[in-house]
């Protein structure tokens, strides 16, 4: 590793004009916020161009506030934040679940939603609920602010659409009520890295049925959507019959596209993608 900490500039820009030209200058800058996935990958060498640290932590970035149409979910959050903020309790089950299954009390103390999502792996416990719920990621730079759908934020294993000089600001979710839950399997039910994860989120369509959303994470190089499963669930009337929740099954584990590695093996993961979407189902209060 080339860097020590001696030799790592530390900045705390008082406002987004700031920190988003310290961003931009600085080749080897990065934002930390909790720094709980930070941290490990500049002790393990992953990181070895870095010269600056970026703390956003006086921009006011950890309100949770309703905004029109939409719920607003600061960047600077943590988990516990979230997790235990009656405006999301109220509307988002699946984003309270997944964000209490982050780590353990202490990381999920320290722990940001934003950084989270930065880091982009795809076995990040926030980004398939936030997925789930159709967010939107609100980026800032030099260039003002811009929205991009989380379903079109990443492009490749710890890679995003966000440009040098960027950071996320917040998160938008639709103000909706919904039902959902999430899932996931690891070595243990705490401190460990998911194999595979599911998040599903429903809300009333009207007629007796619901829409569906259900992401995957860590069956494929990025947190991916399984839309056809999806389709089989809206298209009868909730909850879905025996025969219309196994066609869904069939239909999520035909979209997983894992890989083997040390966590685990990629049969298991594709079989767990269908089994994960079935105990989702029936773990709704008006389910089978």
């Amino acid at each position: 590793m080339s860097n020590t900490s001696s030799n790592i500039k530390y900045h705390r820009p008082a406002d987004v004009v700031a920190a988003c030209a310290i961003l931009a200058e600085k080749p080897g800058s990065v934002v930390v916020a909790g720094g709980t996935d930070l941290i490990v990958k500049w002790k393990n060498g992953i990181l070895p161009s870095l010269t600056d640290l970026v703390d956003l932590g006086a921009l006011r970035l950890s309100q949770i506030v309703l905004e029109g149409t939409n719920l607003r979910i600061g960047s600077g959050c943590t988990m516990e934040q979230v997790r235990n903020n009656p405006l999301v309790t109220a509307r988002f089950p699946t984003l309270v679940s997944a964000t209490g299954q982050v780590g353990a009390l202490q990381i999920r103390h320290a722990a940001t939603i934003g950084g989270n999502v930065a880091n982009a792996s795809p076995a990040g416990d926030s980004i398939p609920a936030l997925m789930s719920l159709e967010a939107v990621v609100l980026l800032c730079g030099q260039k003002g602010q811009r929205r991009v759908p989380i379903a079109e934020f990443f492009t490749s294993p710890g890679k995003t659409v966000m440009q040098k000089g960027e950071f996320i600001e917040a998160f938008e979710l639709p103000d909706r009520a919904t039902k959902g839950c999430f899932f996931k399997l690891g070595e243990r039910l705490a401190h460990a890295i998911s194999k595979v994860s599911l998040a599903l989120s429903t809300w009333d369509a009207g007629d007796g049925k619901r829409s569906v959303r259900i992401a995957m994470g860590a069956v494929a190089p990025k947190v991916i959507r399984a839309t056809v499963a999806e389709r089989i669930l809206e298209a009868e009337a909730w909850p879905p019959k025996k025969d219309i929740l196994e066609k869904a099954v069939q239909a999520a584990f035909e979209a997983a596209t894992p890989i083997d590695d040390v966590r685990s093996i990629k049969g298991y993961r594709k079989k767990m993608a269908g089994v994960l979407l079935e105990r989702a189902v029936k773990s709704l209060p008006d389910a089978l």
